[in-house]
């Protein structure tokens, strides 16, 4: 009869244990959202949840401004569609990757967050982390990743190249020194903005010819260090180009510009081999210019951004030269 008393007690206990197991919420700020929203059925703040709640939720979770710095607990949320924690700036490092059935990410000014794991979202859509401290950022298994906004951040190297169907790229003012975006889909991009990257180099794209630095309406590629290249080898031709000295002040006056039919450049050098280059490093034109006034036809030329390139007998130096 013991023994059966024992095993009745230890049954109870193995099934209290199984269907009341908890899951830990360290931060007090974060738990008291979780309450606020319903989700925590118990009122009283005591950092856990019941893990079936979390696993039940299967909505948006907005947490927007909560002075939240652990997210700790979120990756029982395993069926959550959106999540939403913006203005935490005391949030250092979130782990989502549990969290599968994502949408929608926003960390949009966590001035504190310099990771974040997003691996294995293999629904998501959309990730804004504006204004946040990422230095590195894993996209290559978010394939329906559609609308990335890193604007001011402090990232070096993204790669985008297995994101086929992104749409919407903002990263503006990071520390960019590698940007790959051969991904196929470079046709349907809606908006891409890589200002304010001044360590930049080199920019991959499908097809770096189709690419308008003028259309404004989808590329903002504004600095003309960039190299628009399609592969590594372009990349290194560009990178020669562009590493000619362009500082030296020199004695060529070239005008209008931005032109849509004849430049004029003045030199007071004779015999100085005037080069036409387009941005990726392929040379467009090269003709020897006189002492004086030289026009130069660029009217067949498509509207862009190039580089002219003097070479003279004591300098050599390069200009940018806009054409409509």
């Amino acid at each position: 009869m013991k023994k059966y008393i024992y095993f009745l007690i230890a049954f109870v206990v193995s099934q209290s244990y199984t269907y009341a197991q908890y899951t830990l919420v360290p931060d007090d700020n974060f738990e008291q959202a979780l309450i606020d929203a319903g989700i925590d059925s118990n009122p009283i703040l005591d950092n856990q949840i019941l893990t079936s709640e979390a696993h039940a939720f299967n909505g948006s979770l907005s947490m927007t401004n909560l002075g939240i710095s652990d997210l700790t607990g979120v990756e029982a949320f395993i069926n959550m569609l959106e999540i939403v924690f913006n203005y935490n700036p005391g949030i250092t490092n979130v782990d989502l990757s549990s969290c599968t059935s994502l949408l929608s990410i926003s960390g949009i000014g966590c001035s504190g967050l310099t990771s974040i794991n997003i691996t294995g979202l293999a629904n998501l859509t959309t990730l804004n982390l504006k204004n946040a401290d990422l230095f590195a950022l894993d996209v290559t298994t978010n394939s329906a990743l559609k609308n990335l906004n890193l604007r001011k951040n402090s990232i070096s190297s993204l790669d985008l190249s297995q994101n086929s169907v992104i749409d919407y790229v903002d990263l503006k003012l990071n520390g960019l020194t590698y940007l790959d975006l051969r991904n196929g889909n470079q046709e349907n991009m809606l908006h891409f903005d890589s200002d304010g990257n001044s360590d930049l180099t080199c920019i991959f794209f499908d097809d770096a010819s189709l690419i308008d630095r003028d259309r404004h309406i989808v590329w903002f590629i504004d600095d003309a260090s960039f190299c628009l290249v399609d592969n590594e080898v372009e990349c290194a031709s560009c990178m020669s180009t562009l590493s000619v000295n362009d500082t030296v002040e020199v004695t060529y006056n070239m005008y209008p510009n931005p032109s849509d039919n004849l430049v004029h450049i003045a030199t007071k050098s004779d015999n100085t081999i005037f080069s036409i280059y387009h941005i990726t490093g392929k040379t467009i034109l090269t003709k020897t210019l006189n002492q004086g006034d030289n026009l130069i036809d660029v009217s067949n030329f498509a509207s862009g951004l190039y580089l002219a390139k003097f070479v003279s007998d004591n300098q050599i130096a390069t200009k940018k030269l806009m054409i409509k």
